[in-house]
């Protein structure tokens, strides 16, 4: 079943008893926020996803905050309609794999666009009046973390859809301790496209606009359907089109409308959306910013969009995250798309690939189905690491930690990946280090560019299979209970053990 919106997602939750109403006052203010506290909680206990209520601090008091949606392995499987965690990303991997498979988005009529309902022309337009603000932990700004940003290729008119952070500047903290402009406070978003170098298909549309000396056009869809900022968050080749991969995940086409001053088409049932352009030669200092490895960035410098137009629902919904040390919301959500990338680039060319997990800390683990002498030749482990790091998309050439296992090591247990390790590995012989690979785009440990963000880094990969035929022509039989007989077991002996 594909979602008509964001709101259907959350309906569906709230079915489930996986979401829940708060009515208790919570703070999203400037240095006063509540809300990464209440990440912390919620990723140390009862793990569900909220609609906050009643909010203290907060500029658009109306609009109530959807947070923690997609908090876990299992809510991010139900964005495409799956119940089981590798269904979900073998659903993924296998449409990424199909392009037969993919929908075309469909045009609908202005007044069939939910998103038209309330529209806010240029001369009204004041984004701390009308963009909901929310403030986490120590940061300087509030950040649109819900946008999805669309624009098109200067050259071929080729469409990106990507899943972008976007930084508001009204009542912002500047990090050096200057001030942002009244226009651009209640005009601007410095937009999170890394494009000195590009280093995202957002980022190098804009680089070829400033090379071309023209003017680059760009849309925001906020709160969509949740299999499009799945699939925006997916690395696919420059000038495919995302919109058209998310209808595959859907099984269905997304509905488009034409915005209504950018030759752009958004999502007919988003909650928000904002129209306008970058500005030539025009970047901001931003920060802190808090990112999905648990550090501050105290300054990063993006480019400036100017809003120009917005248009929303009646009675809009906002979702807000925050990045911080992991799990957090949309920390899984992030990792389905990097993991089925991977594992749809590794199942074309390695049978033998059974699943690939990527850890909320970002630690790569793939699953072979075979081991010892079963592989089919020697080394294969370290075939594989060089595979990761070679694989189609932006994510596994920036993985910097990277584990082979095999079949009776369970890829989601670190204390399991852990002993294979220990077991099965030495640091000379079964370890790869490469001096100069990209880098993940906030490791805080690795050399800065201009735009404050790292480009190349170390990276290391662990062979952790058994080393038949490499040095041994056996290995000692592992001592461990059958799960079979762990349950049945437990079965038998019902509440005695309670």
């Amino acid at each position: 079943m594909a979602y008509e919106d964001f709101r259907a997602f959350l309906d569906l939750l709230e079915e489930r008893d996986d979401l829940r109403r708060i009515k208790e006052p919570l703070s999203v203010g400037l240095n006063e926020s509540d809300l990464q506290p209440l990440m912390a909680l919620l990723h140390s206990g009862p793990n569900r996803a909220l609609i906050l209520e009643n909010l203290t601090g907060y500029n658009t008091p109306d609009v109530p905050v959807a947070f923690n949606p997609y908090g876990s392995r299992e809510r991010t499987a139900l964005c495409i309609d799956e119940e089981d965690v590798l269904d979900a990303k073998h659903k993924l991997a296998r449409v990424l794999a199909d392009p037969a498979s993919w929908h075309k988005p469909v045009m609908v009529d202005r007044d069939d666009a939910p998103c038209k309902e309330v529209v806010i022309p240029e001369d009204e337009v004041s984004l701390g009046k009308q963009i909901p603000h929310v403030w986490f932990g120590k940061e300087g700004p509030g950040y649109i973390t819900n946008g999805i940003a669309i624009t098109k290729d200067p050259e071929t008119g080729a469409r990106n859809v990507g899943w972008y952070r976007h930084t508001q500047l009204w009542n912002a903290q500047h990090p050096a301790g200057g001030e942002y402009s009244q226009h651009n406070q209640d005009r601007c978003l410095a937009v999170f496209v890394y494009w000195n170098p590009p280093m995202n298909h957002g980022g190098l549309h804009l680089a070829k606009a400033i090379a071309a000396g023209k003017t680059l056009e760009i849309a925001i869809a906020c709160n969509c359907d949740p299999a499009l900022h799945l699939a925006s968050a997916t690395g696919l080749p420059f000038g495919q089109d995302e919109y058209d991969f998310a209808g595959g995940l859907r099984g269905s086409p997304l509905k488009l409308v034409k915005c209504d001053t950018v030759d752009i088409e958004v999502p007919a049932t988003a909650e928000y959306v904002l129209e306008g352009e970058f500005l030539p030669g025009q970047q901001e200092q931003i920060g802190w910013h808090s990112n999905p490895l648990g550090y501050y960035d105290a300054v990063q410098v993006f480019p400036l969009m100017q809003v120009n137009h917005i248009t929303h629902r009646k009675n809009p919904i906002w979702h807000s995250t925050m990045e911080m040390v992991p799990p957090f919301d949309h920390n899984y959500l992030a990792l389905l798309p990097v993991e089925g990338e991977v594992l749809s680039d590794l199942g074309r060319k390695i049978p033998e690939v059974k699943d690939v997990v990527v850890t909320p800390n970002m630690t790569y683990i793939v699953q072979l189905s075979v081991d010892g002498a079963t592989k089919p030749h020697p080394e294969f482990g370290k075939y594989v690491l060089h595979a990761v790091w070679g694989a189609a998309g932006r994510w596994g050439r920036t993985a910097k930690l990277v584990i082979v296992v095999g079949p009776d090591v369970n890829p989601y247990d670190l204390a399991s990946v852990e002993w294979a390790i220990m077991t099965r590995v030495q640091p000379v012989s079964d370890i790869i280090m490469n001096p100069s690979g990209q880098a993940f785009v906030l490791d805080p440990s690795a050399p800065k560019s201009a735009q404050g963000v790292p480009v190349q880094s170390e990276q290391m990969g662990i062979d952790a299979t058994i080393k038949i035929p490499e040095r041994f022509t056996e290995y000692p039989e592992v001592s461990q209970a059958d799960p079979a007989d762990v349950a049945a077991l437990a079965k038998r002996l019902g509440d005695a053990l309670d």
